[in-house]
C-alpha cells in the first residue's frame, strides 16, 4: 500500500469516527427531546380536568378557595398559562378557574371556533361548576372572548380585568397575532425545547426574550426588567411559568391558527354594549395596541378604568411595583365582583 493510500485510509477512518459521533449526538438529542416532550405532556394532563359541555369538551383547572375568578389565557397558552396569572390572585384569596380555550391543549377546536361560541362554552363550564357569578380576568388575545362572555352573559360576569387587551387593532389591520408570530419564530416544539433549555441555563436571557415580545423597549430596558425579575422570587416564578406555558406548541397550534383568523374579524365594540365594570392594564411601551386605539376602546365602556404600567411592554406586570399591581387587580375584582358566588 502506498503512503498516499495510507493517508486516504486514515482520512476515511477519521471521517467515519466523526460521522458516528455526530450520529450518536443526534440520536441522543432526539431521545432527550422526545423525553422532554412526553414528560411535559404527561405533566400538563395530570394537572387538569375535562368537562363535557353542550358545546363539547373543555379542559380546566380549579385551584384555591374564596371568590371565584375565571382566568382566560392569551396566545399561545392554555390552562397552564391561566394558572400562572391566577397564582397571584390565589395568593390573595381567590378560587382560580383556569381554562384551555378551544384549540389549545385538550380542548378541541370544535368546542368553540368563534369568540361568541367560546364565550357560550365558558358560561356553560361555570354553570357546570356551580358558579352563578364570578370575576373574570383575560390576557392579551383572550380578551375578545372574555368581552363576549360579559356581553352575552352579563349576569354571570361580576367584573372584568383585561391585561394587555388587543383593543381593535387586529379587527382593523391584516396583521398576524402575537401567538402566530411566536409559532413562526420558535419553529415548533424544537424551538420550545430550546427555550426550556435556555430557561435553565440562562434564565435572565430567556426573560429578556420574553419581555421583548410586543414591546418597544430597547434591549437595555428588557435587560433591566429581566434583572429585576431575577431578584424577586415571585416575578421569577411568574416569567418562568409564562415561558413554559407556551410549550410544547403543537397541541396549541390549532388554537393559535384559529385565533389568528378570528381576531382579524373582530368588530369594534358598540358603545354602551358592555356594562360590566372593567379594569384595563396596558404597558407604557406596548406595541400590539396603540394608546389611541386603547383610548377609543375605553370611550365605549361606560364603567371602565385603566392603568398604564411604566417601563412595561405587552408582557406585564413586571418591575418594582409587581405586588402593588396585583393588589390593585385583586382589589378591583373583589370590590366590583363582591356579588360573585357559587352554589353550595
Amino acid at each position: 500500500m502506498s503512503p498516499r493510500d495510507g493517508r486516504i485510509s486514515r482520512y476515511a477512518l477519521t471521517a467515519w469516527i466523526l460521522g458516528a459521533a455526530l450520529a450518536t449526538l443526534l440520536l441522543g438529542a432526539a431521545g432527550w427531546f422526545t423525553f422532554w416532550k412526553n414528560s411535559r405532556m404527561a405533566a400538563l394532563e395530570a394537572r387538569s380536568g375535562l368537562a363535557l359541555l353542550q358545546q363539547g369538551v373543555m379542559e380546566f383547572a380549579d385551584r384555591g378557595d374564596g371568590p371565584p375568578v375565571l382566568v382566560i389565557h392569551g396566545s399561545p397558552g392554555g390552562y397552564d398559562q391561566g394558572l400562572v396569572y391566577g397564582e397571584e390572585l390565589r395568593r390573595r384569596g381567590f378560587r382560580v378557574i383556569a381554562i384551555s380555550r378551544p384549540g389549545y391543549l385538550r380542548t378541541p377546536l370544535r368546542t368553540g371556533v368563534t369568540m361568541e361560541e367560546q364565550a357560550d362554552a365558558m358560561d356553560d363550564l361555570l354553570s357546570s361548576l356551580g358558579i352563578r357569578r364570578c370575576a373574570v380576568i383575560a390576557v392579551s388575545e383572550g380578551s375578545p372572548s372574555a368581552i363576549e362572555l360579559a356581553r352575552r352573559h352579563p349576569d354571570r360576569v361580576a367584573s372584568l380585568a383585561l391585561i394587555s387587551p388587543l383593543a381593535d387593532s387586529l379587527g382593523r389591520k391584516p396583521i398576524a397575532s402575537l401567538g402566530y408570530g411566536i409559532l413562526h419564530d420558535l419553529t415548533g416544539d424544537l424551538g420550545c425545547w430550546w427555550l426550556s433549555l435556555l430557561l435553565r441555563a440562562d434564565p435572565e436571557a430567556a426573560f429578556e426574550r420574553i419581555l421583548a415580545l410586543g414591546s418597544s423597549l430597547p434591549p437595555s430596558g428588557c435587560r433591566s426588567l429581566a434583572r429585576k425579575a431575577m431578584a424577586d422570587p415571585l416575578q421569577r416564578a411568574f416569567l418562568s411559568g409564562l415561558a413554559l406555558s407556551i410549550t410544547p406548541l403543537s397541541p396549541r397550534e390549532p388554537g393559535i391558527i384559529n385565533d389568528n383568523t378570528q381576531l382579524k374579524h373582530v368588530s369594534p365594540l358598540p358603545p354602551g354594549s358592555l356594562t360590566t365594570p372593567v379594569l384595563i392594564l396596558m404597558g407604557e411601551r406596548e406595541t400590539h395596541s396603540s394608546r389611541e386605539e386603547m383610548k377609543a376602546f375605553l370611550s365605549r365602556l361606560p364603567r371602565a378604568e385603566s392603568s398604564v404600567i411604566s417601563a412595561n411592554g405587552h408582557i406585564l406586570p413586571i418591575g418594582p411595583e409587581f405586588g402593588e399591581d396585583w393588589d390593585r387587580i385583586a382589589g378591583f375584582l373583589k370590590t366590583e365582583g363582591s356579588s360573585s358566588s357559587s352554589t353550595p
